[in-house]
Order: structure tokens, then C-alpha cells, then sequence
């Protein structure tokens, strides 16, 4: 066997064992998942489970590093259009994506918004995956056709991975038909966007936006490089 044939059967043994364990949480909860079980749902030996990951909370973290990757090469092929469009575009590619695991993002659920937790949203371990999402809301802002100025388009991409955010939590838990109450909201949303687009260039409303996206920046704004942190102001 080649080395690309061995590097192919690898990540489909990986991808398998974390499919198997996205079916067993949605089925029996987090808690309930072993990677005794996994394996066994995987039809491969524990020792082999073992081989890729070293236990299963480094399979969520995986998952959550797939769907940021995921989401970056949904957002590079976008096309050049408005914010609001571009934005709702994003939101509806991404909901339409993870609508496969939504059993298992719902059994996550606790575990995601403890704060005490590895495996929380917000916290140290997810930081990296919440950098990549956040760019990834930035290039939604920067490409659009009517981006504003770099330092309001890093804002926007603060609030809206926020929103996205809260977006997903919606979803959840909403149980309307076909999550028809979701699907207004993003509707909404791209009204609101399209009609406060032009109010962007007042004083009194870009400076809201910039004090909001101070606010909440230390949880959904970007992660500081050592350079940029070490930076001088000016």
C-alpha cells in the first residue's frame, strides 16, 4: 500500500469513528458515550479507536474543528453581493450543514455553554476554533460589495459570529415545522441588516456598534497574536 493510499484509509477510519461517535451521543448523550462503544459502533477494535483519539472529548473538539473548517470553505465560495445577502447566504450553507447532527449538538448542549467544561463554546480549549469562525465572519463582511472600513468590518464580524451563535441555540431549540421560526429569523435578520447597512456611516450608530463589539470581544472577537499584542498603539 502506498503512503497516499495509507493516509486515504487513515482519515476514513478517522472520519468513521467520529461519525460513529456524533450517532452514539445523539442516541445516548455525551455521558452516556464510551469509546468502548464507539469502537464497537465503528465495527473496529478500541485499541484502534484509541490509535486516533485519546478520548472523546478529543473527538468533539475535532468536530468542532471540522465544522470551522467546513464553514471557512463554505464562506470562500460565496459570491460578491451585498452584507446582508453574503450573511444570510453563510448562516443558511451552515444551518443546512450541521442539520445532519443536530441530535448531537443537542446532546452537547450542556457540556458546550458550561463554562467549567473543556469542551465549552467559549472557553480556553475552543479558542483557536473561535478565531477561525471569527475570520471566517470577517471575509463575509470584507467581500461584500458594500463592506465598510477595516476597523467597522472587524466589529460587524464580532457581533455576527455572536449572533451566529445564538443563531444555532435558536435552532436547537426550536420546534416549529420544519424550523419555519428559524428560517423567519434569518429573514428578519437580513431585513434589519439591509435597512441599518447605510445608518453604518453615523456617528451615533457605528459608535454603538464599536462599543458593542468591545463588549463582547473578549468572547467572540478574534484571538490577539503575540504581534499583535505587542504591537504599538498609534
Amino acid at each position: 500500500m502506498t503512503q497516499s493510499a495509507r493516509t486515504r484509509k487513515g482519515e476514513q477510519t478517522r472520519g468513521a469513528i467520529l461519525e460513529a461517535a456524533l450517532a452514539l451521543i445523539a442516541e445516548q448523550g455525551y455521558a452516556g458515550t464510551t469509546m468502548r462503544k464507539i469502537a464497537a459502533r465503528c465495527d473496529c477494535s478500541l485499541g484502534l479507536a484509541y490509535r486516533y483519539f485519546a478520548r472523546k472529548e478529543d473527538i468533539v473538539l475535532a468536530f468542532y474543528e471540522q465544522c470551522a473548517q467546513q464553514l471557512e470553505e463554505e464562506v470562500r465560495l460565496l459570491p460578491p453581493a451585498k452584507m446582508a445577502a453574503r450573511l444570510e447566504r453563510a448562516l443558511r450553507a451552515d444551518l443546512a450543514r450541521i442539520a445532519p447532527y443536530r441530535g448531537a449538538f443537542g446532546a452537547l448542549f450542556g457540556a458546550a455553554l458550561s463554562p467549567e467544561s473543556e469542551l465549552a463554546v467559549l472557553g480556553e480549549r475552543v479558542a483557536n476554533v473561535r478565531d477561525r469562525v471569527w475570520r471566517v465572519f470577517y471575509q463575509v463582511v470584507a467581500g461584500a460589495s458594500d463592506a465598510p472600513r477595516d476597523a467597522q468590518a472587524r466589529d460587524l464580524a464580532t457581533v455576527f459570529y455572536a449572533a451566529h451563535l445564538s443563531l444555532v441555540l435558536f435552532w436547537l431549540q426550536d420546534r416549529s415545522p420544519s424550523q419555519r421560526s428559524t428560517d423567519a429569523l434569518i429573514r428578519l435578520g437580513r431585513s434589519w441588516l439591509g435597512r441599518l447597512r447605510p445608518a453604518l456611516r453615523l456617528p451615533p450608530v457605528s459608535g454603538s456598534l464599536a462599543r458593542l463589539a468591545r463588549i463582547i470581544e473578549p468572547m467572540f472577537g478574534p484571538v490577539r497574536r503575540e504581534t499583535e499584542a505587542a504591537a504599538p498603539q498609534v
